[in-house]
């Protein structure tokens, strides 16, 4: 089969150093082409294969280049199969694979001893789906002359927990299918928007999956059911009831910790939205020993296979921690917090995704402004705005641009800010509507730099401080000032 080859490249592009030294030792002291071929693939830093032929020409791995892809591909997925601590499901596979091979030895109570093995594992952690491979294969030695002295009961019992497995199946499929289904809804459109959309979202709350924890008969039947109630009552605005059903979650795997390494992921992902619920409703007190609980996670056995965990709980924790500070309006305090977070960018690389790199961009910028650092503020600001590549989180880039503007009238740069007044507004046309907030900001600045009596720039400052408190109670400006609080601003200037 002809394996894609942005396939092999981004499988290339995410191995870790370990996972490169563990894939060449592997390999042998001999210099192999593929390998030549996988660190020809580490060295680019965009795809491009016609580039890749021609820096490479004379290379011995070029002349038959499919044929190397080919092997690579599978080679390093064979090794990071092996590589680092097994999965519980690997772990099961293992004693499948090795009662299969008992069995073609003719070792069948051998073989049904490794099944056992497996079967153990996987009703421990409600591994169906593994339980049914493993009860299937069971069947097929029972039937086998050797062990047809099996007694009517363990035949039976084989028959009842296989149903059992397919009943849990089914349920654990309908409470997925559910938590899908809103995660797809909040994902699309954020919020109810018409009469429509708001009957398809009551037709799933009304389904007793939905209504009824109870009928939740696995774990992770109830791990959904929380994750659609949660999304639900998120999209609806009750964040109290959200958090709620987070907190009910994150207990619910504190209280089986032998689940908690298999969600792992998933208990710091609703730990996280958790912790930016107690942001909303202002439970402060939660909030702290929440980052605290995040923070420890680092230490936890359960929580050390996840990738990049340090840098994640790096990435959460500060965000939270800005968040809160400028939930209060607190400016000065996370001042404090800019230092650590520029070492932590700095240490964490390209480990921390682009989009929240962006985001802590914007973050500091807008801290540095608020301070008064408007020198400090560009330098951050400019991060953004001079970065080609609006791919990710497009609002920061629209906002970093409003930002822009504000910077530079402090920093008295009239002459740019006469021309970015007129480009502004132009770009954020080109990409989205623009809100009545910015285009009293464009008026208000225009008339603000050509005014030098002071009182008469009072009286300005005094008029579109009015004009904020009104644009504030509209709920379709809620967004501006999520991202870039002017009463703040235009306060300031007015004391």
């Amino acid at each position: 089969m002809k394996i894609p080859s942005t396939f092999l490249y981004d499988l290339v592009q995410t191995l870790t150093k370990s996972e490169k030294r563990y894939v060449k030792v592997q390999s042998g002291t001999r210099q192999k082409d593929y390998i030549q071929l996988m660190d020809a693939l580490i060295a680019q830093k965009n795809f491009d294969e016609d580039k890749l032929i021609k820096d490479y020409k004379d290379a011995n791995f070029i002349k038959y280049l499919a044929v190397n892809k080919r092997y690579l591909y599978e080679l390093l997925l064979q090794s990071l199969t092996r590589f680092g601590e097994q999965s519980l499901e690997q772990k099961v596979f293992e004693k499948i694979a090795a009662a299969n091979v008992l069995i073609n030895k003719g070792l069948l109570v051998a073989a049904m001893n490794e099944l056992k093995k497996g079967q153990k594992t996987a009703k421990k952690y409600e591994l169906f789906e593994l339980q049914i491979i493993l009860r299937g294969i069971e069947k097929k030695l029972i039937s086998r002359q050797r062990l047809r002295k099996e007694k009517d009961d363990v035949i039976h019992q084989l028959f009842s927990d296989e149903v059992d497995c397919l009943a849990q199946i089914k349920n654990t499929n309908e409470y997925w299918y559910l938590a899908q289904q809103m995660a797809q809804f909040q994902t699309r459109f954020q919020k109810i928007q018409n009469e429509e959309q708001k009957k398809y979202i009551e037709s799933l709350t009304q389904s007793p999956q939905f209504q009824d924890q109870s009928l939740a008969t696995s774990f992770k039947s109830k791990i959904y059911f929380y994750q659609a109630n949660s999304i639900f009552q998120f999209m609806n605005g009750n964040v109290k009831k959200a958090y709620k059903f987070n907190s009910q979650f994150l207990d619910l795997l504190e209280a089986n910790p032998d689940f908690l390494k298999l969600y792992a992921q998933r208990y710091i992902a609703t730990l996280n939205n958790m912790l930016i619920d107690s942001t909303v409703i202002g439970e402060y007190n939660v909030l702290e020993k929440g980052i605290n609980r995040l923070v420890k996670t680092t230490e936890l056995p359960a929580f050390k296979h996840i990738k990049n965990i340090a840098s994640r709980v790096f990435r959460q924790r500060y965000l939270l921690l800005i968040n809160w500070d400028l939930s209060q309006n607190n400016f000065e305090k996370p001042l404090t917090l800019i230092p650590e977070i520029e070492k932590g960018l700095a240490q964490f690389g390209n480990k921390i995704e682009r989009h929240h790199r962006i985001t802590f961009y914007y973050l500091i910028a807008y801290i540095l402004f608020q301070n008064g650092r408007y020198d400090q503020a560009l330098k951050w600001n400019n991060l953004i705005v001079n970065d080609p590549k609006e791919d990710v989180v497009k609002e920061i880039f629209y906002f970093a641009r409003i930002l822009n503007l504000l910077i530079h009238y402090e920093l008295n740069n009239y002459t740019l800010l006469e021309s970015l007044l007129l480009s502004t507004p132009k770009y954020l046309k080109s990409r989205r509507k623009i809100y009545a907030t910015e285009k009293a900001l464009f008026r208000f600045l225009g008339k603000l730099m050509n005014v030098v009596d002071r009182k008469k720039k009072k009286s300005l400052l005094a008029d579109f401080r009015m004009e904020l408190d009104d644009l504030f109670e509209r709920v379709e400006e809620k967004r501006v000032f999520g991202y870039l609080d002017l009463r703040v601003w235009g306060g300031n200037k007015l004391i």
